[in-house]
């Protein structure tokens, strides 16, 4: 019989975390195996989490709490920010992109109660992190007016797009992602054009991919989901049209 702890655990392994990262007993056990489950259930139970057996962004934080940023890191601040939302495990509530978390980031740039809010949680999440009352000209409720603001401010090493042989080695934890589609089939989205855009904010790079906190989105990586979510994306899948348009580092602006 399968294990939907053991299959759940080994999706997570090398996306929100690998083994290495993990202390013991967590280390020596398998991933694929019950004891591992068991041992996560049994750390989840002594610190009155949901005793499920599965290793997620929740538990990982709780298990491996990320080291503080300190003052003045801008990038390390939004990361921060980003994963205090995360393991609050904001959901839609009361309807499709409502709920009392949701309509604090649409309001955070004058997004209407019910509009989509992937931008809206990047903006409100720089604003947090900077102690800001009113968001940078770049922070918006569009992913378009986002990327083509941010990225024009940004200087050329603190931003990227797939166009770039190099963009896989510039791409930095603390940096904002942009995702849209250009119905013309254009590489590269131009302002006014865009569809299906989406965001977030890099959270991990490595030699895979790079890691995402990002709302409005689901488990199965839906640009209009229903929360907050940790989301790995591979850097064979960056240079697809309708995928990535670019990184850029809002720490810069």
């Amino acid at each position: 019989m399968s294990d939907a702890r053991v299959e759940y655990n080994l999706k997570q392994a090398g996306t929100t975390w690998k083994r290495e990262e993990l202390p013991p007993p967590f280390s020596t056990l398998d991933p694929a195996s019950a004891a591992f489950a068991d041992a996560v259930a049994t750390f989840q139970a002594a610190k009155g989490l949901t005793a499920d057996g599965k290793l997620g962004p929740g538990t990982f934080a709780a298990l491996v709490p990320p080291k503080p940023a300190a003052a003045g890191d801008l990038a390390g601040l939004l990361i921060e920010s980003c994963q205090a939302e995360l393991r609050k495990g904001v959901k839609e509530v009361g309807g499709a992109n409502c709920g009392p978390d949701v309509e604090k980031y649409q309001k955070s740039v004058g997004v209407a109660k019910g509009g989509p809010w992937c931008a809206a949680f990047v903006a409100w999440n720089v604003m947090n992190s900077r102690g800001l009352t009113k968001p940078p000209a770049w922070c918006s409720g569009s992913v378009a007016t986002q990327w083509h603001i941010g990225s024009k401010k940004c200087a050329a090493d603190a931003k990227t797009t797939p166009l770039e042989a190099d963009f896989k080695s510039k791409v930095k934890a603390g940096w904002v992602w942009c995702r849209a589609k250009d119905p013309t089939g254009a590489k590269e989205c131009r302002a006014g054009t865009w569809v299906q855009g989406h965001t977030g904010v890099v959270v991990k790079v490595d030699d895979t991919g790079w890691t995402t906190i990002e709302g409005n989105t689901n488990s199965a990586g839906s640009r209009d989901g229903d929360g907050v979510y940790l989301k790995h994306h591979l850097w064979t899948n960056a240079p697809q049209v309708d995928r990535t348009i670019g990184w850029f580092d809002s720490s810069k602006i």
